[in-house]
């Protein structure tokens, strides 16, 4: 198979715009929804940029090319993909969050949530319906067995 799911915008694009967007609006109208929590904050990003890492990493080593335009060599189960389908994208949504408790705002939670649904519905559907055709019986084994997010 020569083409990917054809995902578009790529993820990490639309968290910038999330995140950008968050502090853009936090700047306009600020609304705080408790005091920030930079210690716990930092240590989510921390933890979301190190997951991150880790599943590109095993997605390279099984030969795969991490944007999600393109198309997969292997199908991968192992590293934190045993864990969730989505460890990548999971790892970006906990991004969002370690910065949501950083800044202690509204705008920050309402990316955390606008980016989650984009990347639900618009982005893991779509590699999912890519993925049954492309390793059929083998991923929807996998699906039984793994859940979505974790």
């Amino acid at each position: 198979m020569s083409e990917g799911p054809g995902v578009k915008p790529p993820p990490p694009v639309v968290v910038g715009v999330g995140l950008i967007g968050a502090w853009v609006l936090n700047q306009a109208v600020p609304v705080q929804l408790g005091p920030p929590a930079p210690g716990l904050g930092g240590m989510l990003v921390f933890l979301a940029v190190a997951w991150i890492g880790w599943a590109v990493l095993v997605l390279v080593r099984a030969g795969n090319d991490p944007r999600p335009d393109r198309p997969d060599a292997a199908m991968v189960q192992s590293g934190p993909f045993r864990w969730g389908r989505n460890p990548i994208y999971l790892g970006f949504v906990v991004f969002l969050a370690g910065v949501a408790l950083y800044w202690g705002t509204l705008w920050g939670w309402l990316a955390v949530g606008a980016v989650f649904l984009w990347l639900d519905f618009a982005v893991v559907r779509r590699e999912e319906a890519y993925l049954t055709t492309r390793f059929g019986a083998e991923y929807a084994a996998y699906q039984k067995r793994v859940r979505r997010w974790l």
